[in-house]
């Protein structure tokens, strides 16, 4: 009985984050899922949930000391004046906000203090993750966001003290003394573990790292991990606590990196399990009845977390209006540390069934809508700041930067003050060509203007700004941030102006190359093939090839507009959603017996030409260049093919079966294939 229940359990589970991970939302909302499905409020087929749910506490437990071998304790005092001021702000102007809204509609303080905690916070695996992924993890708003939710995770502890310590109180004085008596065990935990990591746990990974066993090395990380839950616990405090703070100790050693990875399988899977647990408690009855709350619930938090995250951001963290509007939306969403709270404020009987069933479904809700504001963040910040940045700029700053380019000729105009604009500028003053910078970034306009740089606050894609800049007596226009769809529009505007100077752009990689280049783009250079072309020449001078023929070949590939280059075979990862889409991509296809190309030459399959982008072919074991005309296709050959998803599949199938399919009977084609199959 049991191993059908863990049997089905897993199904689920790897059933559910399939799909979601197909959608592109959190995994995390599969476990929730299962966890409804098979909770008491739905099959009820699972025995032993007090046994696990003390084994899903685990989950919490190592994702804290994940946590807190990411902040060392210099890095904390050193990130110490933007985590106090925006972090702590964000927290307790939302946490203020939530409570006086619980207390108002009747809960009680204890039950008041949880929801505000856990609404304040917002999920760290979701936005940093996303944020990784979208490459915006240094831009202003990923930076800005990073800070808060850093200290959104230190601001979890003493929640995760104080709502168990609630839930013994029984009045104003209990709570009172109780708290008291709470933050005193918290103090005495700190320094324990402190001073046990100093004296005890660091030589002790010292004497196991001589040992030089993998296993040994493994045990002891996970020993230190749960003796410390166990400490805090005994203490009377949350068992995360004491995980966190040996976490934060084991940062300071030089073994932190190796320790996470060894920790991370086991965090994965019981923080899983974890959220199956929350899915439990969930009761989906009661979420038809309790639509509406739920709804005003999801629409209240993330409306003013948005408004008081971009707030800060703009007035404290320096932020321009669209990059403090994005750290907004960035992090407008519930977080694991509410499902943690919520939790243990249920287990205490601090919240009702009720309550709790409403809040978990309100997180899971924004939760599911993560990702959608993360994703197009940029889109959504231009949106609702449409024509700000011209009325924002005062008429003191536009004179400024005419009087600045009024003098000028033959300048260039960088936009984009960024890593990349900056390199830029450095190799422009080093040949003594004036230029002119653009960037919305008010703490590195700061920066920039005390070392008397020419850089000025604007709006690149603006053509005013660009008026403002000189761009009628300027030698060349250079776009360095990445961005291809602005920088698209950017230049359109330009040539539609009728402007002809040469236009050089940045661009990641060559998904867009050719746009850029149709609009009218001068030069574009994609980063991923550049770096590629790089890497290519020093492997083959260290090879032992001659430094001119090197050089040429580089050269050459940059004549062909890299088409060398394009396209690449893709994984698993490369999938993301539908704006990350490649536009070329590499497919090999295997010819089999039955296959319609087998026995036939290129020349004789006229029909599909457009499609037959052959780059290569294999056969029995060697690699050939693409075949002539005359080349005819065996059993076992293995043919790549280059072009867009689309024109590949189309030409895979021709080749298998014979068949030209247009772009709307791909799915019914591959409907049809599974079912032969």
């Amino acid at each position: 009985m049991i191993f059908e229940q863990i049997l089905s359990l897993m199904l689920l589970s790897v059933l559910f984050v399939a799909v979601l991970r197909k959608l592109h939302l959190p995994p995390l909302l599969g476990y929730v899922l299962t966890g409804c499905i098979i909770g008491p409020a739905g099959f009820d087929f699972l025995a032993g949930v007090n046994e696990l749910e003390f084994i899903a506490e685990l989950g919490v437990v190592f994702l804290l000391f994940t946590i807190g071998l990411e902040l060392s304790i210099r890095k904390l005092i050193a990130m110490r004046s933007s985590l106090i001021q925006l972090g702590g702000l964000q927290v307790l102007i939302c946490a203020c906000i939530t409570m006086g809204i619980a207390l108002w509609v009747g809960l009680t303080f204890p039950a008041a203090l949880t929801i505000a905690g856990a609404l304040a916070l917002s999920s760290t695996a979701i936005a940093s993750k996303l944020l990784v992924e979208q490459d915006e993890l240094h831009a202003t708003h990923g930076r800005l966001a990073f800070s808060i939710l850093l200290f959104q995770d230190l601001a979890a502890i003493p929640f995760l003290v104080i709502v168990p310590a609630l839930g013994t109180a029984s009045g104003q004085h209990d709570i009172a003394s109780i708290l008291g008596l709470a933050l005193v065990k918290g103090a005495l935990a700190v320094l324990l573990i402190i001073a046990g990591g100093r004296f005890f746990i660091r030589p002790l990974f010292h004497v196991v790292a001589s040992a030089r066993s993998t296993e040994l090395f493994m045990l002891t990380a996970l020993l230190v991990v749960i003796f410390s839950a166990w400490l805090t616990e005994h203490l009377g405090l949350s068992m995360a606590l004491g995980s966190f703070l040996a976490g934060v100790v084991m940062a300071e050693t030089e073994y932190c990196h190796q320790i996470e990875s060894d920790i991370q399988p086991f965090r994965d899977i019981l923080l899983g399990l974890f959220f199956i647990t929350v899915g439990m408690k969930v009761n989906p009855a009661s979420l038809v009845l309790e639509w509406q709350s739920i709804l005003m619930i999801v629409t209240a938090l993330i409306l003013v977390k948005t408004l008081v995250i971009a707030t800060l951001a703009r007035f404290l963290g320096g932020a321009g209006a669209r990059p403090a509007l994005k750290t907004g939306l960035v992090l407008a969403q519930g977080g694991e540390f509410g499902f943690a709270l919520l939790t243990l404020a249920f287990d205490t009987d601090i919240i009702s069934v009720t309550t709790n069933e409403v809040m978990l479904s309100s997180i899971v809700l924004s939760m599911i809508l993560a990702p959608f504001f993360i994703r197009h963040n940029r889109t959504l910040a231009a949106a609702i700041t449409r024509d700000y940045s011209q009325t924002a700029l005062s008429a003191e700053e536009c004179q400024t930067l005419a009087d600045a380019s009024e003098t000028l000729s033959n300048h260039v105009i960088l936009c984009g003050y960024g890593r990349v604009g900056q390199a830029l500028a450095r190799f422009l003053e080093h040949e003594g060509v004036t230029y002119i910078g653009l960037d919305m970034d008010p703490a590195r306009l700061k920066e920039a203007k005390a070392l008397k740089e020419p850089v000025y606050y604007g709006d690149a894609s603006e053509i005013q700004t660009l008026e403002r800049a000189g761009i009628e007596k300027a030698e060349l226009l250079i776009l360095s941030y990445n961005d291809d769809i602005l920088a698209q529009k950017t230049i359109a505007e330009v040539r539609k102006r009728g402007f002809t100077l040469p236009i050089l752009v940045r661009t990641r990689d060559e998904k867009n190359l050719g746009k850029l280049q149709e609009v009218g783009a001068t030069e574009v250079v994609p980063e991923t093939l550049e770096a590629s072309l790089m890497l290519a020449s020093h492997m083959l001078m260290l090879l032992g090839h001659p430094a001119p023929k090197v050089q040429q070949q580089i050269l050459e590939v940059q004549k062909n507009r890299y088409q060398l280059l394009r396209g690449y075979f893709l994984g698993d990862d490369d999938y993301g959603h539908l704006e990350q889409t490649p536009s070329e991509t590499l497919h090999a296809v295997t010819l089999e017996e039955s296959s319609f190309a087998v026995g036939k030459c290129t020349n004789q399959m006229k029909e599909a030409k457009h499609l037959l982008n052959i780059t290569a072919f294999s056969r029995d074991g060697f690699k050939s260049p693409a075949p002539t005309g005359e080349a005819c296709f065996k059993e076992g050959d293995v043919i790549v093919l280059r072009g867009s998803p689309e024109k590949v599949y189309k030409a895979e199938n021709f080749l298998l079966h014979g068949k030209l399919l247009k772009i709307r009977d791909k799915k019914k084609a591959k409907s049809k294939e599974k079912k032969e199959s």
